[in-house]
């Protein structure tokens, strides 16, 4: 009897110190994309130094030119200014990518198709469960066209396939899955 609860009290202390270092590996990874980051954004701004305002037109084409940096193609910047935040994005969508920056889930910025999905760790898709509507959401292609907008509607879902995250009504979408709660987030954006 004794030496079950010896051997559950070793189990369990190792089961503690094996979430501590899940969590310290899971930090590492967030701190190592925030420095990527930063210099893929100090590049691109570099690049972008000419910026224009851009418009939408459903006739025009929807490939968006790409930048390659860090062996990754990426489509955009996504800025939010009123949360200092900039991000790369990235061109094709890969569920391990997104851990270190947001990636384009489909859509172009060119027709009012674009839907964006990031992590929702600090410095990425963290502001999700408590931006306001109105807030400003810039997008800049890599030509230097600025795209703005407005968050016009927040939804929750317990799921996030293709038919849910695109949407008629919106010209940019923004989503994340909120790990605590165990739902998506989807920002529904229109132009400004």
């Amino acid at each position: 009897m004794m030496r079950n609860g010896k051997a559950v009290f070793i189990a369990g202390c190792m089961l503690i110190v094996l979430s501590l270092l899940l969590l310290l590996l899971l930090w590492v990874q967030m701190k190592q994309a925030e420095r990527i980051n930063a210099g893929i954004v100090d590049t691109m701004e570099s690049v972008l130094v000419c910026r224009t305002e851009g418009t939408q037109d459903p006739t025009q084409t929807t490939e968006m030119p790409a930048l390659e940096l860090h062996d990754e193609d990426f489509i955009a910047l996504l800025e939010i200014p009123s949360y200092g935040l900039q991000l790369p994005v990235c061109s094709t969508w890969d569920k391990g990518k997104v851990l270190s920056y947001p990636c384009r889930f489909c859509g172009s910025v060119y027709n009012g198709t674009l839907v964006i999905g990031g992590y929702d760790h600090p410095g990425q898709f963290d502001f999700c469960d408590s931006i306001p509507n109105d807030t400003v959401v810039k997008v800049t292609d890599m030509t230097g066209c600025t795209f703005s907008y407005v968050v016009d509607d927040i939804e929750r879902s317990a799921s996030a396939p293709a038919e849910v995250l695109i949407d008629d009504t919106a010209d940019l979408t923004l989503f994340v899955r909120d790990a605590q709660l165990l739902e998506y987030i989807i920002l529904r954006c229109v132009v400004k």
